[in-house]
């Protein structure tokens, strides 16, 4: 009978274990120095949370935007009035290594824009407001643009500042346009004024990411990096555990080094983020020249004996060329000053009948060299091999000789050693007040030594039997010898290596020691693994970006539980009111609600949290109601779309009804996130006989918008436009009181501009306010808080396209602002 034997399955590889071997394969740097690598959820994390703590430091904060008007080409301008642009975000999420590009973008959280149509009616411009849109964090616009990180290297300059330039940015868009090329036209607006002030200040388009201490005594003090990102194995397998995760890949150059290399594929650079129960979520990797260099040489340099006894040199292939990616360290000279051994050896004897005879041998301490010219540190197996010889006289053995009746005479006898030492050095990460260094240790330590005597013993029965006995001094001098090696290379273990002083993860975040290191490995490169933990302060508020409306409130908390005190401050250089922390050490916050705000459309306001010397911050958006829209009123003619987007505080789920006549659908384009489509109807409903001529060619279709769990709706006003005669159109103009004359007009027969005469309907399709149809003039109701008003001019006769509209866009829009965007070539004063 065949037994069949038991096939016993293989436990699978440790991943830190695999890693190491990859490591172990050879250099995995590029040619850069270091190269850091956060797992690219937590450095996006960590990157907002750090723009919360530039939020108060103004000069970090991107600059405010003048006024400006876009021609969109198709006889559409868009006027932007008062923009906020919120500070640029790195986003990592469509980047690889092989096509490094990042998305930078930057939120419009605050600004008025307005969509202005202008035709030329007998010879001049005539402009009409088309849509009114207000821009808050909780209803904002995107500009976004690309970054090809390999174009784009970021420089450390002299000030210790990490910038990011983004001069190069492509492709720039901006979610405010209509369409497609409406959005292109606006993108390279905000691109042209980039320029501009690029010329006038480069450093307006030079965003720092954070700032280094310079420090010329330091190791380690970057000159140039790169960004990149690295898709994790099976990330982009659809629907795989770790689908769309990675990791961001800094690229360092120290100061005065050349730069590396960049991989072509993701494949070409190990991951280096191995698999652990505790994710690790970064790695340090230093180069193994700079480990070599840097680090082990210039750590053995902290020594006496040691300052400058060694060379970095290159190690041969197996063809005995130059492997400029592996070193070892060569000695120049014997290591200095000695390494004394206490040691005491004494011995005597007599002897002899007729011719007699005394001897005494006496040996105190000795001195070693622990190597010599040509000893070795290699990098092999994860350990630094300390390959160390020397040959040397130690010490001095005192021999004294008398026979017969002489005096004796003294002799001294010189006392050599030849040294082997074979060590295992690596080191190890160590946590002492609250700073996490590198630690040199030493293990496996082996010594050889061989003592010579030097023979001047003479001859006869004497000298004979003292250089017998002398031989009892070698074992013991030979073991004093080994642990005066051992306690020397054992005095090794104070040198340190400082990890906060490295300050490289500094290149993405300003916090100070945002890594805490967990494992520490040489094969062949260092890497020191661990986990991206914000440290700035041992106190954070929660939440940190919060959005709130108008009279609302919000319950702040701390990590710390004692002696807090809240506080509230608007941003540097803006005003209004701030709202209120009713009681300054309970965190519950109440917003402003002010009239000022409802007109503004949002503000920001900076929250604080102090308990001692510890201080923690948030950045506060306030939102006139709970459901923010965009547009607030548009135009839109038969059978069109418009896109259309909302938001609240809370980012609740949104219910978006169903208006009287088009239609909303979910809104695809990737600018527009979350948002919706409003479609208009390709025809208007039949006007009923009671209803206003209008009807006929003009209808207000209401989008309302409310939290999915119910709340206070918002309305979104698509005013939607049937037949129109181009021939027929209102001038506003606002008057000195307030007022608006609306006179309406149309081509004659000769083409001359002429009014419309009698019989005409003047209706306000929305908001308050008279007409005096007699002067043709709006007068706005007193104490109204209307942000716009809607009115259409129907002349009634057998034709239905004889009409106008204006939306009179007050006092969202200044009186003087609003004359000028009627008549451009006003100036305002």
């Amino acid at each position: 009978m065949k037994i069949e034997s038991a096939v016993v399955a293989q436990a699978p590889e440790n991943p830190l274990e695999a890693f190491y071997k990859a490591m172990d394969a050879g250099p995995k740097t590029w040619g850069w120095d270091a190269l850091l690598v956060f797992s690219r959820s937590a450095t996006n994390a960590l990157l907002s949370q750090e723009y919360i703590d530039r939020a108060h430091i103004p000069d970090l904060f991107f600059p405010p935007l003048p006024d400006g008007n876009v021609d969109s080409g198709n006889g559409i301008e868009h006027v932007l009035l008062g923009l906020r642009l919120d500070k640029a975000r790195l986003s990592f999420e469509n980047a690889n290594l092989k096509d490094p590009k990042a998305k930078l973008q930057m939120r419009l959280v605050g600004g008025k824009h307005l969509e202005v149509i202008e035709t030329f009616l007998d010879g001049n411009p005539v402009r009409s407001v088309q849509a009114l849109i207000l821009y808050n964090a909780a209803a904002h616009a995107v500009l976004d643009m690309n970054i090809t990180l390999d174009a784009v290297a970021g420089t450390v300059d002299e000030s210790g500042k990490v910038l990011l330039d983004i001069n190069q940015g492509y492709d720039h868009l901006f979610s405010g346009g209509g369409t497609g090329p409406e959005r292109v036209r606006l993108g390279l607006y905000f691109r042209d004024l980039f320029e501009t002030w690029a010329r006038e200040n480069k450093e307006m388009l030079q965003f720092p990411l954070s700032e280094l201490a310079v420090d010329d005594t330091s190791l380690l003090n970057p000159g140039v990096f790169m960004l990149g990102t690295h898709a994790e194995p099976g990330a982009k397998v659809l629907g795989s555990a770790n689908q769309g995760d990675g990791a961001v890949v800094v690229f360092v150059a120290m100061r005065g080094n050349q730069s590396g290399g960049y991989p072509p594929e993701d494949k070409d650079l190990l991951y280096m983020l191995p698999d652990s129960p505790n994710p690790y979520t970064s790695n340090l990797v230093l180069s193994h020249k700079l480990v070599a260099q840097h680090v082990v040489k210039l750590g053995f340099d902290q020594f006496d004996w040691m300052k400058g006894k060694f060379d970095l040199v290159a190690l041969k292939d197996d063809l005995n060329q130059v492997d400029e990616n592996r070193y070892k360290l060569v000695a120049n000279a014997v290591s200095g000053g000695g390494t004394y051994a206490e040691f005491n050896y004494s011995d005597d004897n007599s002897g002899g009948s007729h011719n007699t005879w005394r001897w005494k041998l006496r040996m105190d301490g000795a001195t070693i060299n622990l190597f010599d010219k040509g000893s070795e540190v290699v990098f092999d197996k994860r350990m630094l091999k300390i390959n160390w010889s020397s040959a040397m006289p130690v010490g001095t053995l005192v021999y004294w000789l008398q026979t017969n009746d002489s005096v004796g005479d003294t002799i001294p006898l010189q006392v050599s050693a030849k040294v082997e030492i074979r060590a295992d050095c690596k080191f190890d990460v160590s946590r002492e007040d609250n700073k996490t260094t590198l630690k040199f240790s030493v293990s496996n330590f082996e010594s050889s030594i061989e003592i010579s005597i030097e023979d001047g013993f003479r001859s006869g029965d004497a000298g004979n039997d003292a250089r017998a006995k002398s031989e009892n001094l070698k074992a013991p001098l030979a073991a004093a010898l080994s642990e005066a090696a051992k306690a020397k290379l054992d005095s090794l273990k104070v040198m340190t290596f400082e990890i906060d002083a490295l300050r490289l993860n500094q290149l993405l975040f300003r916090g100070d020691n945002v890594v805490d290191p967990r494992d520490v490995a040489v094969p062949n490169d260092l890497t020191l693994l661990g986990n991206l933990a914000p440290k700035r302060t041992a106190m954070s508020i929660t939440p940190l970006e919060p959005i709130v409306a108008s009279g609302g409130f919000i319950d702040f908390s701390a990590s710390s539980t004692s002696g807090i005190t809240w506080t509230v401050e608007n941003l540097p250089g803006e005003t209004g009111e701030t709202g209120k922390f009713a009681t300054p050490s309970v965190g519950r916050y109440t917003a402003p609600s002010d009239d000022a705000l409802v007109t503004e459309g949002q503000r920001r306001v900076i929250v604080t949290a102090t308990s001692g010397d510890q201080v923690s911050r948030a950045l506060v958006s306030i939102v006139p109601s709970h459901v923010s829209v965009n547009p607030w009123v548009a135009v839109v003619n038969l059978g069109k779309s418009y896109a259309l987007s909302a938001g609240t505080p809370d980012n609740a789920e949104l219910k978006w009804n169903q208006p009287e006549l088009g239609k909303v659908d979910e809104d695809t384009d990737p600018l527009n996130p979350g948002g919706q489509k409003y479609t208009a109807p390709t025809s208007l409903p039949k006007r009923e006989s009671t209803q206003p001529n209008h009807y006929r060619v003009l209808r207000l279709d209401e989008v309302t918008v409310e939290p999915a769990a119910g709340g206070t709706p918002a309305t979104i006003d698509m005013l939607v436009v049937g037949a129109k005669s181009p021939n027929y159109w209102i001038e506003p103009a606002v008057n000195a009181d307030g007022s608006v004359a609306l006179p309406f007009y149309r081509l004659s027969m000769d083409m001359e501009k002429v009014k419309v005469p009698e019989p005409i309907e003047w209706h306000v399709l929305r908001g308050s306010g008279t007409i005096d149809s007699n002067t043709q003039t709006y007068k706005p109701a007193p104490g109204s808080d209307d942000q716009y008003v809607i009115i259409s001019a129907f002349y009634v006769n057998d034709s239905p396209d004889t009409h106008d509209y204006v939306i009179l866009p007050l006092p969202f829009v200044p009186v003087r602002n609003y004359a000028e965007i009627l008549s451009p070539t006003i100036k305002e004063v």
